[in-house]
């Protein structure tokens, strides 16, 4: 099985603080440092004096070369303006002789019309994007100056939400087939927690109502409202697919999924037949372990358990392609899925999820009883689900 261990256009112009007083002869400002792009845009500015080397981005553009380039220059005490970046980093930057990185890699896309990016320069990481104003950092790691990962402040938890929307319905307006909220502590825990989709609690401006209808009563912003009452959860937002982008997120986008099937499954209302093991599921296999709950036992606790070990395959892939894979694979999913994310959010929060330890993320079931209530199967909460969440607050489970 993969390993669990590590691990989704121009730049704002800096100006060269220049000395000088009144009248008195302007000194002159200091030379940048050579910065180069190995992209289609190329940009070598003359040598320099600075302790920073000469710099050699491949696949980056000039403005994000120089954006990488002024954060070094910065960093080693040169006169330059601070590159726009969170005040987090900016703060935990000591200017002094560092050894920085002298070459590296990019990699870019766009994720709802917005430029999103990963540079890498040997061990240190920028998370940049770009909202048409320019290239700004949002977030990353710098081992070579002694700066600790940054990846947005934490904890950080999202929902994720799988529809039963059928091809041809609305995603956001159907029943919410598969619910889990994903905490993450930011520094390297973290949580998967399933609520059962039949879960009856209050639904805001509807009563009490199964949580599976929230989604198609009021769509997102209603069920969304319905996670924070029941929860308290600080949830940042949500990322929604249905059945046919769920298939093509793992088939098309990720190549599948390895995943450890805890017991044989036949179920032909789920139309899936997998053995017991460790195998990789195709789309369509993992859809189906996904729903099939009439033949395995615990039906829809269990079926939400099964969903959870579908996620944290999912992350493990990613975490097996690296932070440079996750521009591109924003970009790929674009198609098959809903998110009220902005493009940093999910790019910062792919980023923590990358540097978590698998090994130690806990995937569990919010704890019930089924019952019935209405005319209609349900499942009741256990009172222990509130100590559930308010565990889940700090972005991991620990008791």
């Amino acid at each position: 099985m993969l390993s669990r261990k590590l691990a989704l256009p121009l730049a704002l112009s800096l100006i060269v603080v220049a000395c000088g007083d009144g009248d008195a002869e302007e000194s002159p400002a200091p030379p940048r440092p050579t910065v180069t792009s190995t992209s289609s845009t190329s940009s070598t500015m003359p040598a320099t004096t600075t302790t920073v080397a000469p710099l050699t981005v491949q696949d980056a553009p000039e403005p994000l070369v120089d954006l990488v380039a002024d954060f070094y220059a910065y960093s080693s005490g040169a006169a330059v303006e601070a590159p726009t970046m969170p005040e987090a980093v900016l703060a935990a930057i000591t200017p002094g002789d560092h050894q920085t990185p002298t070459s590296g890699a990019a990699s870019l896309a766009t994720f709802h019309e917005q430029g999103v990016g990963v540079v890498e320069m040997g061990t240190d990481l920028f998370l940049v994007v770009d909202d048409g104003s320019g290239w700004r950092i949002v977030g990353g790691q710098w081992p070579s100056i002694a700066v600790t990962a940054y990846f947005g402040v934490g904890p950080r938890h999202i929902a994720v939400v799988g529809s039963d929307a059928r091809p041809g319905q609305d995603v956001d307006r159907t029943r919410a087939d598969s619910i889990h909220f994903i905490g993450l502590d930011g520094t390297g825990g973290g949580a998967v927690v399933g609520l059962p989709r039949d879960s009856y609690v209050p639904v805001p401006g509807f009563g009490r109502k199964k949580i599976t209808g929230s989604l198609a009563l009021g769509g997102p912003d209603t069920m969304m409202a319905a996670f924070t009452d029941l929860t308290g959860l600080p949830l940042e937002g949500y990322v929604l697919t249905g059945f046919a982008g769920f298939q093509s997120l793992l088939s098309d986008v990720l190549g599948g999924v390895t995943v450890d099937v805890p017991m044989a499954i036949n179920d032909r209302w789920a139309h899936v037949a997998l053995s017991a093991g460790e195998q990789l599921l195709n789309g369509a296999q993992a859809l189906g372990f996904a729903r099939a709950r009439k033949t395995v036992p615990g039906g829809d606790f269990k079926r939400s358990e099964h969903q959870g070990v579908i996620l944290l395959g999912a992350a493990e892939t990613v975490q097996s392609m690296g932070y440079r894979a996750i521009p591109g694979l924003m970009e790929l999913s674009q198609p098959h899925l809903m998110t009220n994310l902005t493009p940093e959010q999910l790019l910062t929060f792919s980023a923590m999820a990358i540097s978590a330890d698998l090994d130690t993320v806990p995937n569990v079931v919010a704890p019930g009883r089924s019952g019935s209530a209405a005319g209609a199967s349900v499942v009741f909460l256990s009172d222990s689900a509130a100590q559930l969440w308010a565990d889940l607050a700090d972005g991991r489970l620990d008791g």
